[in-house]
């Protein structure tokens, strides 16, 4: 007879990605424990991605009312309920919850343990006193905010993006420090709401691993929606002045200080593994980030980890690949599986939103990679000045190589860029040349028409050099 305190697999971290492993390894009769400090439903639904994208829906219509006299509509000033805002985002994540649990609770094959796991060594863990031991484990207890550590902050204190989604009323200011997703999208949301925000940078720009045009777009966009952006700001101590938080230091060679209400910390992320005590377990984590081969196996051949732990991408797709890949080698099955990146995408749902698949320039500039690029402003297109000014705002943008006319990398900033993206992800799954591309059919007037003119720029370029081209349908 089993012990009940034994499993084929037990799985740290109850999100996105150890529900996708736990489901994969129990349907194939593996015996699983999945152990979650609780509560339980994962970052994406509790804290993350749907909170965030419900509460940006409300600033999203807010600016649609502003802007609606351009099509002709005259209303007055939007008034927006905070308390009711943030009520329909509690109801909307407590429904998310409630089914992501139910989900769990009917994984084939698994226990829910509740509880702070850590390693007593390299097969075994305890919970709450409690020794559980595995023949194989997957570690995918995700990430926490990343808090500089700046004297006073503490002290005077700080939200971070945990509690900007749980204030119950708007703060008459705020720093949001930071210039990536996180704090573009609160930023922009909380100043469409009526808040005067200050983006604070240590970069020189926002959103600094992307391409140039990307950033001056963006910045030029978040501008024009009131937020003030202070760059190169070097934050050296925060203190108390009056009702206000004032932060100190230099922008640049500029001595810089700032009071507001509220002070949001938005300098990214960090893996949650602090708790686990890997060095029990004989898992590297060097920097910080739990290190993992193509495989997903950890420096124990018998731990695996996936998602947010490894600190590199922050995505819930990715997490859920790489713990499905974890999750079919931990199997036994062979051949073995192998995470691929070549589709790695992206998106920021800030208002335009952004959206990236494959190479940037940028990327391929750094790889000495020779791409031709083409590019599309949404400003030139039909259907987005039929919307209105606000949808005319960035642009299109495809990379292909050269000598084959393979699409290696697209980006869409523009309006449902989220959405528009996938049309070039399935492109590139199928190696797909521009010309191949242009051979799909795309209604009009529609905003996925854009994606036609860069990949029509790059075919003329590539026929220009007399290179030859592929048939339609001739490979």
């Amino acid at each position: 007879m089993s012990s009940p305190t034994h499993f084929d697999a037990i799985i740290l971290g109850a999100g996105s990605a150890g529900f996708a492993a736990a489901r994969l390894l129990g349907s194939h009769g593996r015996k699983v424990a999945m152990v979650d400090k609780g509560p339980w439903g994962g970052l994406c639904i509790l804290r993350g991605c749907m909170p965030t994208k419900t509460m940006l829906r409300t600033s999203d219509v807010v600016q649609l009312i502003r802007n609606s006299h351009e099509l002709g509509i005259e209303v007055g000033a939007p008034r927006v309920d905070f308390p009711a805002v943030m009520a329909r985002k509690d109801r909307l994540v407590k429904g998310f919850q409630d089914y992501r649990l139910e989900g769990l609770q009917r994984a084939p094959n698994a226990t829910m343990i509740e509880g702070a796991a850590r390693f007593v060594g390299p097969h075994s863990i305890e919970v709450a006193g409690q020794r559980y031991t595995a023949d194989r484990f997957l570690i995918s207890t995700g990430s926490t905010p990343s808090v500089p550590p700046v004297p006073g902050l503490r002290e005077v204190g700080y939200i971070t993006s945990d509690e900007a989604m749980r204030l119950t009323a708007l703060p008459e200011s705020m720093a949001v420090w930071g210039g990536g997703v996180i704090a573009l999208e609160l930023g922009q949301f909380y100043a469409r709401l009526g808040v005067k925000v200050t983006l604070i940078l240590r970069s020189k720009t926002v959103l600094s691993r992307e391409d140039a045009d990307v950033q001056q777009t963006m910045e030029a966009c978040l501008v024009e929606d009131g937020l003030t952006i202070v760059k190169q700001t070097r934050v050296e101590r925060v203190e108390r002045h009056g009702d206000a938080k004032r932060l100190v230091g230099y922008s640049g060679d500029q001595p810089f200080s700032l009071d507001v209400a509220e002070i949001l910390v938005a300098t990214g992320r960090k893996p949650l593994i602090e708790p686990l005590d890997l060095e029990a377990a004989g898992v590297a984590a060097p920097g910080g980030a739990i290190a993992v081969d193509a495989t997903m196996r950890t420096s124990n051949p018998a731990i695996y980890a996936a998602g947010d732990c490894l600190g590199d991408y922050f995505l819930v797709h990715v997490a859920i690949q790489q713990a499905e890949v974890a999750a079919h080698n931990m199997l036994g099955r062979s051949p073995t599986r192998e995470a691929d990146y070549r589709l790695l995408a992206s998106a920021i749902f800030t208002d335009p939103q952004f959206a990236r698949v494959g190479l940037s320039e940028r990327e391929a500039a750094e790889m000495g990679q020779e791409v031709l690029v083409g590019r599309y402003d949404f400003a030139d297109l039909g259907k987005a000045e039929c919307m209105g000014k606000g949808a005319m705002r960035g642009f299109v943008k495809i990379l292909a190589d050269p000598a084959t006319g393979e699409i290696l990398g697209a980006q869409v900033l523009g309006p449902e860029g989220s959405d528009l993206i996938h049309e070039l992800i399935v492109a590139m799954e199928f190696r797909c040349t521009v010309e191949r591309f242009l051979t799909i059919p795309h209604l009009h007037p529609t905003l996925a028409e854009i994606l036609t003119y860069p990949a029509e720029e790059i075919a003329e370029a590539r026929a220009e050099r007399g290179l030859a081209v592929l048939e339609a349908f001739g490979g």
